[in-house]
Formats: structure tokens, sequence, C-alpha cells
């Protein structure tokens, strides 16, 4: 039998970046400037949650100006606190935060622009980015954009505005670090009706970043929220195989999976709650999926959504399922053996950072026992039993993987597609015997 010849392919892949990430141009002549109060997180940007202790009072501290940051139990209302740059304050910011640049530091031409970022660690509820102290002619404009994890551009933003004119207001932004873009502009030069003056102008702005306290979230701070801790398994056949459940009492750590029911939000004001997990897929484990999986004893009435560094909703999400639909539709999602009281689905290649998961229920209570069970796992059903998972490193010694080796009859990256029957084997025998057969008389008339 003849295959033909075995190829050898290799790929090179090239990213060039300036050598920190307060720098960017095409000559990394250009700053981004970075604020020292600019974090809101209770958890000090921890990327490991099994780390993590949570209590009522911490410190946060930054070299910048030594800031400090004390997080107090209040009542579940946003509150602010003004936070000068050049000071020194204690200020109860547990749901806010608000950082200043003065106009002495802050001077443009028009036509300029000038980049800060702002990191979001924690889930927020909102985030205000306001301009003040400055002097616009009627045709001059200060407009802002703001894009995720990435610079942002004229053309290419998630969000843009006329901060000389109202504040620019960002609803449950994603966790991550949003890039800011300060640009001043002439009305009609955004019409191309005009070169840009030279004028300098000189301006403040501050932005807040506002969320809820005593685990709540939503947009009205009503919804149930849950940080899941990492537990890694015992003899895991690969290096980051773990399983998540809630730091609370009501869930045990020696268990995979919790009763869902005890963790959901009670609320009388809308037909239906939500309920929402957060987890965080560590460092070095990319090329591992994210298996969810919902039990029950009666039939399910529950819609699980999902989205990567934010909040989840009706109108945002990354993936879906519920017993009558799911977003089928990506390469990187796969809702199996589901049926009216179970729930099976897997995210591939989950990205490294905050994941949440948001369960749309009923608001009244039902007597029925729902289990849930979240865990970050290798190959894919663990290769449905017709192969064998292995565990590798990819070429830049960062990142983990897992692949199936199938026995000779499967294929796919699962071992789920059969490639050859048991009668196809039968036939094939049976063929090749009677082939061999047929030419033992020719062969020895031949003689």
């Amino acid at each position: 039998i003849s295959r033909g010849r075995a190829l050898s392919v290799s790929t090179s892949i090239t990213v060039e970046g300036c050598p920190t990430s307060a720098l960017w141009g095409p000559y990394c002549n250009q700053t981004i400037e970075t604020i020292g109060c600019s974090q809101f997180s209770r958890y000090n940007n921890s990327r490991d949650l099994l780390g993590l202790t949570i209590n009522t009072r911490k410190i946060l501290k930054t070299k910048e100006n030594t800031r400090r940051t004390s997080f107090l139990s209040r009542s579940n209302h946003p509150i602010g606190h003004q936070l000068e740059s050049n000071s020194t304050s204690v200020v109860g910011v547990e749901n806010l935060i608000t950082c200043a640049i003065s106009n002495d530091s802050l001077c443009l031409r028009q036509g300029d622009i000038k980049f800060y970022f702002l990191d979001i660690v924690n889930q927020a509820l909102q985030f205000e980015i306001t301009a003040a102290n400055f002097r616009l002619s009627q045709s001059a404009s200060l407009i802002c954009y703001l894009r995720c994890n990435a610079l942002p551009q004229r053309d290419l933003h998630d969000y843009s505005g006329d901060i000389s004119s109202a504040p620019l207001v960002i609803k449950l932004p994603n966790i991550g670090r949003w890039y800011i873009a300060i640009e001043i502009l002439n009305k009609t030069q955004m019409r191309n009706t005009t070169a840009p003056m030279l004028d300098t102008i000189c301006f403040s702005f501050d932005w807040q970043v506002t969320g809820c306290l005593n685990g709540k979230t939503g947009t009205d701070c009503l919804w149930e929220a849950y940080v899941l801790q990492r537990v890694p398994k015992r003899n895991p056949s690969v290096p980051f195989e773990s399983y998540y459940v809630p730091t609370d009492e009501r869930a045990l750590l020696e268990y995979s999976h919790f009763s869902l029911e005890k963790f959901l939000t009670n609320s009388s004001f809308e037909q239906f709650a939500w309920t929402y997990f957060f987890l965080d897929v560590p460092q070095g484990s990319a090329g591992a999926l994210i298996h969810v999986q919902l039990k029950s004893d009666k039939e399910l009435n529950y819609e699980l959504y999902s989205k990567y560094g934010g909040l989840p909703s009706n109108d945002s999400w990354d993936y879906y399922a519920s017993r009558t639909s799911s977003s089928n539709s990506s390469v990187f999602y796969s809702l199996q053996n589901s049926t009216d009281s179970d729930m099976d689905l897997s995210i591939f290649y989950a990205k490294e950072g905050t994941w949440c998961f948001g369960v749309k229920h009923p608001n009244y209570t039902s007597n029925s026992q729902t289990y849930m069970s979240i865990s970050l796992q290798g190959c894919h059903r663990n290769c449905n039993q017709k192969g064998v998972c292995h565990a590798s490193v990819d070429e830049s010694g960062l990142t983990f993987y897992s692949f199936c080796t199938c026995d000779r009859d499967h294929g796919g990256f699962d071992c789920s597609d059969e490639l050859v029957s048991p009668n196809g084997h039968i036939r094939q025998s049976v063929f090749l015997i009677a082939s061999n057969a047929a030419a033992i008389l020719p062969a020895f008339w031949a003689l």
C-alpha cells in the first residue's frame, strides 16, 4: 500500500512590539501615560484565585504618591470620594476610585493625540470620564476614544464621545486594560473642510470606576455574584486539570460539584433573576477547555450565558445554552448529550483570564435539586474512550496544550469520528484473503 510522500511543514510567526507597555508608535518613541490609582480590585490584581483570602477589610498600596485604599463594608449603594492625584489619602473606595490629571500636565495642540490606560481587574458597574478646566472655542471638541486591550484609533475603537460637552460613561466594562485616547479636533476638521489649528489647549480630566458592594453585581447591584476557587485535581492527566467551586461554606472543596439552588439570587423585582459566577483561567492553560454541566432531578428551567472578561446579559454574551436552544455556530463551543434535565457544554481553547457564567432563572422558588460543575480539562470527553490524551508545551514554553492520539478506527480532534466500522474491517479482511487466494492459481501457472 503506497501512502505517498510524507511532507514536513514549518510555520514562523513573528510579533514585533515595544520593550514596555508604556511606549507605542512605529519607532517606540511615544508614551502611554499611567495613573497610579487606576486599579480597581479588592484582590490586588492577583492572577491566581487560589491565593485569595476574602475579607471585609483590606489595604491596597501603590508606589506612586503612597496612596492607600481601605476596603470597608458599606451599604449596597454607589457612593463616591475624590482622590487627589498629588496627595496621600485614606478613602472608602470598595465601589469607587477617582483619579485626576491636572491641567498643568495635559496640554495638546489640535490634531495631536494623547494615550492613557486604565486597568479594570474586577467586575465594575461603570466607569466615567469627565473633562474640566478647559477653554475651547465653539468650533473645537475634546474627543475621547476607548478600546479594551488595544490602542484605539479614530476609525477603530469600542467607544467614543465628546467629553467637552458631557461625560463619557461605559456601563459594565469588560475586565482588562482599557486604553484611552484624548484628542482635540476642530468640528470643521472632522468634516475634512479645514486644516488643523496649532493652538495649544490645556485641560484636566478624571475617571471614576464604580462597583457594587457585598457580593452584588448588575446595573442596579441586585444580582448575586460569586468568585469560584480553582482546585487542582489529584493525579491529573494534564498539568492544568482542575475544577471550580464557590469560596463559601455552602460548597465543599472535596467535591467538584455544588448545589445551584443554594446560590441563586432571591429577587421579587422582575420575572427573571440572574446569578453570576466568576472564575480565572490561569496563565499557561490556553490550550484547555472549560467544561460546564448542569444536572437536575426535574426539567431544567435555567439559561446559561458565558462571557470572557465581562458580565453576560441577554444582549451581550460569547456563548449561550438553554434546554431548547444554544449558540452552536462557533467551532470553539460544543453542546452535547443534553436532555430536558441535563446540560453539558464545552468551550475549547479558553482564553487566559477572567470568565463569567451567568445563570438566568425564574424568580419563583422550586423544589428541584440541580448540581452545577465547572472544570478545566485537557481533551474533550477524554477522547471518547477511543484514544489517549497527551499533554505538551508549545514552542514558547509558556502554554500547555493537549491532544488525542486515536486508535486505528477513529479520528478527529476528540476521536469522535469513526473512520472504519467493525463491518468494514470484516469486509476488508474477506476481500484481502479472497484476492490473495485468487492470485495463487495464476502464480502456480506462471511457474
